[in-house]
Parts: structure tokens; sequence; C-alpha cells
């Protein structure tokens, strides 16, 4: 599963630069907001963690080369067990970017894109741990005027989830304790839905 994901993120981006030419077009700023839905995890005592579908909010800063774009894409969004409301969770990704243009009509515009990166994971109740994450997004983007644009986008965001902090349980799959927090390789799926503003220039 681990190398599928780094392979389709991989593909992705090296097609999406491959498509860029040497002539300069600009630079681009978003910022947005929206949904989360989230994956259940496994932990390594096969204990199922279903976090809370929350908002997030977000932005990200590109160049943009002929109709691709590649750059830095930051998101938050904080969550909890939905067995234990007190238990939140917070998760912070740091992404490169990149993706392809295409017009639909004048103002009109899709994109697709790959993403890879990590995503910095913050319980209230144990040790944050930065994972692996990658992905893909698409989305439309109308051109207001004025170097603005509004767009919304779905992203496919996948995180391994792996601890190396230390946490109050131990990873032995035969002993009793809960180790409510310690995964051993679990993938965490999330899709974001956003909405947002974007400047160019």
């Amino acid at each position: 599963m681990k190398n599928i994901l780094c392979l389709i993120t991989s593909l992705g981006l090296l097609s999406s630069l491959n498509l860029a030419h040497a002539d300069d077009s600009g630079f681009g700023v978003s910022v947005f907001g929206g949904y989360s839905t989230n994956h259940d995890l496994t932990t390594s005592k096969n204990y199922k963690i279903d976090l809370e579908d929350n908002s997030h909010f977000g932005f990200s800063a590109d160049r943009i080369v002929n109709s691709t774009r590649y750059g830095l894409f930051y998101s938050f969004n904080e969550t909890e067990l939905a067995d234990n409301s007190i238990a939140k969770v917070d998760m912070e990704y740091l992404m490169f970017q990149s993706a392809i243009e295409r017009s639909i009509s004048q103002n009109l515009n899709y994109y697709v894109g790959a993403q890879i990166g990590v995503n910095r994971v913050t319980p209230n109740f144990a040790e944050a741990d930065d994972f692996f994450a990658s992905g893909l997004f698409t989305g439309v983007d109308y051109s207001i005027g004025a170097g603005f644009h509004a767009f919304t986008e779905l992203r496919w965001m996948a995180t391994i989830v792996k601890n190396s902090s230390s946490v109050v349980c131990d990873d032995d799959p035969q002993t009793t304790d809960n180790c409510i927090w310690h995964f051993d390789g679990d993938v965490l799926n999330q899709f974001q839905l956003s909405a947002g503003i974007n400047y160019r220039f």
C-alpha cells in the first residue's frame, strides 16, 4: 500500500512538471476553508479509532508556469475521537504540490494535481508525530478579475501512521493494555472539500 501511494503521487508530480515550459507566468497565493472527512484508524493492538469529521483552513503559494503550477500547501484541522470528545487531535499538512490547469471557458478552468509531504499529528493525550503523507486533488477555478480567482476543490490525502514517539503503552500485541494511540503502518485517508480565493500576480 505504501509503495502504491508513493508511485501514484510521484507519477502525478512528474507528469505535471514535465508539461511546464521555460516561459514564466507569475505567482499565486490562496486561502481556503472547508470540511474534512476522516477514515477510521486501527492501532497496533487492533483498537479502532474513529475520528470525527470537522472543518479545516489553510493557504498555499505557487509558481505558475504555462498552465502548470507548483508550490507549497498548508492545511490545519482539529478533530476529536468519536467516543471521547475530550481527546483532541490536531493535524497540520505541509506538502509540495503540482497541478495542471486546463480551460473550460474564457474565465473557468479546471485543474488536477498531486502532492507529497508531511502530516504533523498532535493529540492532547500523547506526543506529536510527523508522518509521511501524499495524495491527489482536483478543482475548478473562476477568474473574477483584477488577478482574483474563486475556486472549489476536492483533495484526497493519505497519511502513513507509524509512531516513532514514546507513548504511555507498549507495542507488544500480546499484552493487555489498551494502547489507544500507537500505530504500525496504518493509512489514514482524509478527504477535504474546500472553497477559497486565489490571487495571481
